[in-house]
């Protein structure tokens, strides 16, 4: 990261309106003090609390869009706002989309105590269902802030081509790999015509599902879902399928499910929903969404090699380039092409 603890600390003890936002007095202000909690590819989060009461809270702070707005962090935030009344996701307290804090947006929001999901577990698995079961369930106010597009499918399927262009602009090419996307791409392009009802394409979607956006706390009696960086409205089985994915489960875990895992998983988030929607065209558009999001991750991969090796690059996450090496190594590119294509 490159902003040092002291500057996070300065910016917390000298933002009046943060203060406010969050209940804290003007005298309290100077005992602030943050600690990384973790970075992603776009964001950086660090823990602060209350002088007084303890109360936790998250901050945010923004590097970059994926999604080429000019304030990523006030989607987000307008996302959250969205989702509060599904209980599933934390709470936004404060935004800062001025980027006077060392030109990055800000957010601060509640702090969801947990440990990320493990696939091994069942009760973590229904809770999963649930939290996904949850959002879906919530219905968009007119006027929705949310991205819309008209075929979320055709809209994915748009970014992998966006991601391959970038990987072939380069000269890092491996034949291989390049072998691979020909035939995935022109795989998912015939999935392109699988009929698409536009009455299914109004539920909030997080769109990143992976196991570590999940925090379920120890006694298993909480959940909430984390990570609001690129919602948008479309369709739930993009969501469920991502969850499923091989290129989604192995981010956090060396767990992949088997098609009966798949199945009892499916199953299993339907039950969540019980009936605040119908499944409509689901299972007609399920197994698209299985190969477009296994399209996307191994495309996000190729333009994600691409950055990595630029230097400039302001996050770079050790993790990140190790999976890098394995979503394009050809053992697994077989692996995800007899599973989901």
């Amino acid at each position: 990261m490159e902003l040092s603890l002291e500057q996070v600390d300065r910016y917390l003890r000298e933002n009046t309106d943060l203060h406010r936002a969050l209940g804290v007095a003007p005298r309290q202000a100077a005992e602030l003090h943050a600690e990384p909690l973790g970075q992603g590819e776009h964001n950086a989060n660090l823990v602060f609390s209350h002088p007084q009461t303890q109360t936790r809270w998250v901050l945010r702070v923004n590097f970059s869009s994926q999604m080429g707005l000019a304030d990523q962090i006030g989607y987000e935030y307008r996302a959250l706002e969205l989702l509060a009344p599904s209980g599933a996701t934390p709470l936004p307290l404060y935004v800062d989309p001025s980027k006077r804090f060392s030109g990055h947006g800000v957010l601060a929001m509640e702090f969801c105590p947990g440990e990320h999901l493990n696939f091994e577990d069942p009760a973590d698995l229904a809770w999963a269902a649930r939290l996904l079961a949850d959002v879906h369930s919530l219905a968009p106010a007119p006027g929705c802030p949310l991205a819309h597009p008209a075929d979320p499918l055709a809209a994915q399927f748009d970014e992998c081509v966006g991601y391959v262009r970038t990987y072939r602009a380069s000269d890092l090419v491996d034949p291989v790999v390049d072998r691979y996307l020909e035939r995935m791409l022109a795989r998912a392009q015939e999935l392109l015509g699988t009929p698409l009802d536009p009455a299914d394409t109004g539920h909030v979607l997080n769109t990143e599902a992976v196991p570590s956006h999940f925090i379920i706390t120890a006694d298993k009696r909480q959940g909430r879902f984390l990570d609001w960086e690129k919602p948008i409205l479309g369709e739930v089985a993009q969501d469920v399928a991502y969850f499923l994915s091989p290129t989604t489960t192995i981010w956090d875990t060396d767990f992949i499910f088997d098609a009966d895992g798949r199945r009892a998983f499916v199953e299993r988030y339907w039950q969540a929903v019980d009936g605040r929607f119908v499944p409509n065209t689901f299972w007609r558009r399920f197994p698209a969404y299985v190969a477009m999001n296994c399209l996307r991750g191994i495309t996000w991969s190729c333009q994600a090699w691409v950055e990595y090796h630029d230097p400039a690059r302001p996050l770079k996450n050790q993790k990140t380039w190790d999976l890098l090496k394995v979503y394009l190594s050809q053992e697994y590119l077989e692996r995800v092409w007899l599973l989901c294509f």
